[in-house]
């Protein structure tokens, strides 16, 4: 369910930052960018999968788990474009413990990035 890529940008990546704003929109989702080349969305996942995860993990009910999609841009040490880092994981809050962060792999979700860095100008890399 979660992974984590790059792209390279000509220019800065103003189109894919929009597109992903626009996409965590729901009501169980809470975008926020604090600075220009960081973007966060969270999203609350179904109840079932919100279960399962805390049944897994040691988790919480005070404090559900949430799915966390970010991106970040920086200037390649080649001075060539911009580069955006993904990063998609389960964030787990634990009884007691410290948060857990959940990465698996995901083919699907990763095809539905990189189309998303093609759809915005990117090349993934």
């Amino acid at each position: 369910m979660v992974s984590s890529g790059r792209a390279r940008f000509s220019a800065f990546p103003e189109p894919l930052y929009a597109a992903f704003r626009a996409a965590c929109e729901g009501p169980a989702q809470n975008y926020r960018r604090p600075e220009p080349g960081f973007a966060e969305c969270r999203e609350l996942l179904p109840p079932d999968t919100t279960a399962a995860v805390i049944l897994s993990y040691d988790g919480t009910l005070d404090d559900l788990p949430e799915l966390v999609i970010s991106f970040t841009t920086s200037e390649p040490l080649d001075g060539v474009g911009f580069v955006v880092q993904n990063d998609i994981f389960l964030n787990v809050p634990r009884r007691g413990a410290q948060e857990l962060q959940v990465r698996l792999p995901d083919e699907r979700l990763d095809r539905t990035i990189n189309a998303l860095y093609r759809k915005a100008g990117g090349t993934p890399e």
